[in-house]
Parts: structure tokens; C-alpha cells; sequence
């Protein structure tokens, strides 16, 4: 069965029901009751963050343009704020703007061309940020730590979800990165001791990563096998590939923020911080699975 939108969509909103009725469950333990009272208004926004991705990626064609150029507006203007206490002082809203028409020439270009520049781009400035003579808290550092992530990735994702053809993509890694993140924290809530990233992300814990993963193969499997009949160690794969992207997004993100001195990113969503604290995570992951799939033929 080939993938597309609508079963995706239609998962997306069948996984978060599946969500408040194990919150229900749980919450009817004596023991575990307090800590699903106190995740309860998360799962709330996280309504409305499934509503608005899902619904516009479904929708896809003007909506789904308006929301990635939104979202790469917003995600531009909250990474120059933060770094801007580092000495990197362009104007915030204009740094904005600018990712997003970057993004909209960007999506005139062949998709692979697209994926292969952002990946280029991504391997030079780690490459100069590893190997170069800059200083760490330099300007020209910052801007190519900035442009390593989230940018040059963003790019990617808004200029590759414009074009209308990997939206199944786009709401894919959304599916895998929201089963890992919600089941992640729910886990590190209920049975979380040990920290994993102590300096970088201090609430992740080993446990909640662990059960994070595991319902992340689950879900993988599950998908491959309803919607594509794919073999499940393809889906182990993407798996795998899809929680190291997921975590490698998350962390860089938390960098950023340690190396500026700030806990979140400016807060649009209660409970979430700032845009890109809610999205870094897909961000990475979308942008990664759109270039396999660009680069192997899928998309």
C-alpha cells in the first residue's frame, strides 16, 4: 500500500486518542495518579500540536505552505533572540523573514539538490566549527553553529514540505518523533531515576529513553505493516535512524540554549516553551528521513 496523508493524519489522531485513554487508565492508579495530573495540561497542548500539524499537512497546498513558512518565520526569530545575548545582533524578525524566502527559493530546486546542498552545508560549518582557528564565543562561531542547527536543517524542511510531494514525510516523522518524545517523558515520569544528559537536558532520564524506544519500535512496526507492508527490520531501521535523529535534534537544541545562558526559547505554548523547543526534535528528524527517502528514490 503506498503511503499518503490521509491514513497518516487519520494514525496521527488515533495515536492521540490512544494517549488520553491510557492517561485515563493510569490515572485511575492511586499511585500514579499525581504525576498524570500534573501531565495532563501537556497532553492538552499536545492536542492542539497534532490538530495544527496533522490538519494542514492533510489539508496540504496554501495552508500547509502558510503554516511551514509561519513556523520558519517564528523558529528563525526565537534562535536569533537567544543568540543575540551572544553577541549575534541581527534583527530577529528580519533573520526571520529571511529563512523564510531562503525557504521559498529553496523549494524551486530538484529535491535531491535541495537535500544535498542543506547536507553539505550542515558537514561545512560542523567541519570549521571542529577543525578552524575560530573562537568558540566568536560571532562567525555562533552564526556557524546557528546555521549547523536549526537553520540550514529548517531549510530543508520548509523548502522540501512546500513543494507538496513529501508531506507523508514531513507527518511520518512527526508520528515516530512524538511516539519517542511523549512516551519518553511519560516514562522518565513514572519510573525515571537515572539522568541521561545531566548538563545538557537534565529531565531526560535513562528509563523514560528506554521505554521512549521501545514504543518507538512498536509504533515503527506497526505503521510498516498497516500502512506500507513494510518488513519489520525496515522498520527497526527507521527506527533507529528516526531516535537518533530525534535525540540529536532535541540535544543540539538544548546546546544552544546552555551556551546562551537561557532556559527556553521566547514561549509561544505553555507547558512547551518556544516553537523551536517544541519542534527541534522533528525538525531534525523530518529533514533527515526527507533526504534518505530523496536519496534513495522514495520521495
Amino acid at each position: 500500500m503506498t503511503l499518503t496523508t490521509a491514513p497518516l493524519a487519520i494514525t496521527c489522531f488515533a495515536l492521540l486518542a490512544a494517549g488520553y485513554a491510557l492517561f485515563f487508565i493510569l490515572a485511575r492508579q492511586p499511585r500514579l495518579a499525581p504525576v498524570i495530573r500534573e501531565a495532563w495540561p501537556i497532553l492538552h497542548i499536545e492536542t492542539l500540536i497534532v490538530t495544527v500539524v496533522a490538519g494542514s499537512i492533510w489539508i496540504g497546498g496554501w495552508v500547509l505552505t502558510a503554516v511551514l513558512l509561519a513556523h520558519a518565520i517564528r523558529v528563525g526569530f526565537e534562535v536569533t533572540k537567544v543568540t543575540a545575548l551572544r553577541g549575534v545582533t541581527p534583527p530577529p524578525l528580519v533573520v526571520g523573514l529571511g529563512i523564510a524566502a531562503f525557504s521559498g527559493l529553496a523549494a524551486l530546486l530538484p529535491l535531491t539538490l535541495i537535500c544535498a546542498l542543506g547536507l553539505a552545508g550542515v558537514i561545512l560549518c560542523l567541519g570549521v566549527l571542529k577543525f578552524g582557528s575560530l573562537h568558540p564565543k566568536s560571532r562567525y562561531s555562533i552564526a556557524l553553529d546557528v546555521l549547523a542547527f536549526p537553520l540550514l536543517p529548517l531549510i530543508v524542511f520548509t523548502a522540501a514540505g512546500m513543494q507538496g510531494s513529501v508531506g507523508v514525510w514531513l507527518l511520518l516523522a512527526f508520528i515516530l518523533v512524538e511516539t519517542f518524545d511523549s512516551y519518553a517523558l511519560l516514562g522518565g515520569k513514572l519510573f525515571g531515576k537515572r539522568l541521561a544528559f545531566p548538563l545538557l537536558s537534565p529531565k531526560k532520564t535513562i528509563e523514560g529513553l528506554v521505554i521512549g524506544a521501545a514504543m518507538l519500535m512498536l509504533t515503527a512496526a506497526g505503521l510498516g505493516a498497516l500502512l506500507g507492508d513494510i518488513p519489520i527490520w525496515t522498520s527497526a531501521a527507521i527506527a533507529l535512524f528516526t531516535g537518533a535523529l530525534t535525540l540529536t535534534g532535541d540535544l543540539a537544541a538544548s546546546r544552544l540554549k546552555r551556551a546562551s545562558g537561557v532556559k527556553d526559547f521566547p514561549v509561544v505554548l505553555p507547558h512547551q516553551g518556544g516553537l523551536l523547543d517544541t519542534t527541534d526534535a522533528w525538525i531534525a528528524t523530518a529533514a533527515g528521513l526527507i533526504a534518505l527517502a530523496a536519496f534513495t528514490g522514495l520521495a
